[in-house]
């Protein structure tokens, strides 16, 4: 099996430690809201970031194709979200290009994974 190196490796930490923070500051958020209301949408946002965490934990450890897939399954999802909470542009912009940097960074190995 092998290891991610270079920008791969570099990519894949990022994403995943950047998700963890996102994931913290939405339960904070959470708990924020479910004291003037509208928790809801907050809830499907932690949802989202446990899918993305889960399909980035299996690239990064498990190297494993069904990574990307969950990660491309949740950018599509967070769009939606974004439009749900106005910021639609701001959801594409960002879930469209950080999942094509992560395809260009993977794509040498993607052959070997299963």
């Amino acid at each position: 099996m092998f290891e991610w190196t270079g920008f791969a490796k570099f990519w894949l930490w990022f994403c995943f430690v950047v998700n963890i923070i996102v994931a913290v500051l939405d339960v904070i958020g959470f708990f924020g809201a479910l004291v003037v209301g509208g928790a809801g949408l907050i809830a499907l946002c932690i949802v989202a970031q446990i899918c993305m965490l889960v399909g980035l934990s299996i690239l990064l450890f498990k190297k494993q194709k069904l990574g990307f897939y969950i990660v491309a399954g949740t950018a599509v999802l967070n769009i939606v979200l974004n439009a749900m909470s106005g910021s639609l542009i701001k959801g594409i912009i960002g879930a469209v290009v950080s999942l094509v940097i992560l395809f260009f960074a993977i794509k040498p190995r993607w052959n070997e994974m299963p």
